[in-house]
């Protein structure tokens, strides 16, 4: 039996590790275009993220893979995004058992001839092609890919630079210009506070109102708060309002940082961890902006009736799924969302998913989840009752796979 496992970034290792060590009767065929392992935090990948200032949002100890640790001081519980890489490279490097097909673009997966399972073509870097079938494919490329920019009417040539946040790297271009960022992400935010250092005005515009926590409270990072207990149905609903309450007493009321109050509560949401953010805000060296109807042409205009003008326009906007690979139904049902929180594509037997929607908890623990739950699915040759090993037609797996990751996520969640 033969895997492709596409994509090195987390999801991709976490899947290699997973079918490795529940599946060893498996071949594995681990395809990605970057020469290392590590997806967009690696610097040298074409997907690659990061900035020069980045740090994890998460602590170290909820960002490692299980049985392994990230190289750092005990006091140090948010590394840089470079010791990061290359914890992931190292853990990449020691799984030991795939073929690697590095430096490979995929160019499509489709339904292969006959038996049924996948048909896979890559190039590698000097054009060569490759086609081989497979029982099973695990497209770990995620939904990081294609830049979004703000759905408000923009003017073709701005007057002021208009760029996105996948081009950042540091402040240094924007050194004594007044800077506007668009979104109130952890990566706006972060961009936000780093330009402080060099621009002459940072503005940055919110449209939903979001909890803005310090990544550490009452001497531990907030990410360990609640242990086990928080995913007990009671226990988990008493920590999440003791939780609440405690984060507004430490932080205050966002009405006096110029910020409306978030309309969901804590347990429900998804926090924007920062120890800079609220700070600058009350110290005027950042200011917040309602949100961007049109970007114009000398102007950006404000929902609430303002207007302003900069010498730069940062759209941290997010990004979307782009993957041409992939069959044109598969994409179909990724543009209309139709995946929800399955990991199968729908009528698409043994063609898996990972990292198509937004986790709950650190990316690792999430991509963990998602493989061994598709290592759980796949077929083990050694059948108790002797029978030839098969494929779990689209309904029975889809069913196991979508109950199992559900649950998992939903404890994520909470």
């Amino acid at each position: 039996m033969k895997v492709c496992v596409i994509g090195s970034g987390i999801f991709g290792i976490a899947a290699v590790r997973e079918i490795s060590r529940h599946l060893p009767e498996w071949s594995v065929h681990w395809v990605s275009e970057d020469p290392e392992a590590g997806g967009l935090w690696n610097t040298t990948s074409k997907r690659s993220r990061v900035y020069d200032t980045l740090f994890l949002n998460t602590s170290r100890q909820r960002s490692a893979f299980t049985g392994t640790a990230i190289p750092a001081e005990p006091s140090v519980h948010f590394v840089h995004h470079s010791l990061y890489s290359a914890y992931l490279a190292q853990v990449a490097a020691e799984c030991h058992g795939p073929q690697r097909h590095w430096e490979c673009r995929v160019g499509s997966v489709s339904a292969a001839q006959g038996d049924g399972g996948w048909h896979v073509r890559w190039h590698d870097r000097a054009g060569a092609e490759t086609e081989e079938d497979f029982d099973a494919v695990v497209d770990a490329t995620g939904h990081n890919v294609e830049a979004v920019w703000p759905d408000v009417p923009r003017a073709a040539a701005p007057e002021y630079a208009l760029s996105h946040s996948a081009e950042y790297k540091n402040a240094q271009p924007y050194r004594g210009k007044r800077v506007l960022v668009i979104g109130n992400g952890a990566s706006a935010v972060d961009i936000a506070c780093d330009l402080i250092t060099a621009a002459s005005r940072v503005e940055i515009s919110i449209r939903t109102p979001k909890w803005y926590l310090p990544k550490v409270l009452l001497g531990k990072p907030i990410d360990h708060s609640g242990g086990g207990l928080s995913h007990a149905p009671v226990v988990g609903r008493l920590i999440a309002r003791v939780g609440e309450s405690v984060v507004r007493r430490v932080v205050g009321s966002y009405d006096s940082f110029g910020l409306e109050a978030p309309k969901s509560p804590l347990a429900v949401s998804t926090p924007v961890l920062s120890d800079h953010f609220l700070p600058h805000l009350s110290h005027g060296r950042l200011h917040a902006r309602a949100r961007v109807v049109a970007l114009e042409q000398e102007s950006v205009r404000f929902a609430d009736g303002t207007e302003g003008t900069f010498d730069a326009v940062i759209a941290a906007t997010g990004y979307q799924d782009a993957s041409p690979h992939l069959p044109a139904d598969v994409r179909d049902t990724l543009s209309r969302h139709g995946l929800g929180l399955s990991l199968e594509a729908p009528g698409s037997p043994g063609l898996y998913l990972l990292n198509r929607f937004r986790c709950g908890d650190s990316a690792v623990m999430c991509a963990e989840v998602q493989a061994a739950a598709v290592a759980r699915c796949l077929p083990s040759s050694r059948s108790r009752s002797g029978a030839p090993p098969e494929l779990a037609g689209p309904e029975v797996a889809g069913r196991r796979i979508t109950a199992r990751t559900l649950r998992k996520v939903y404890e994520a969640y909470r």
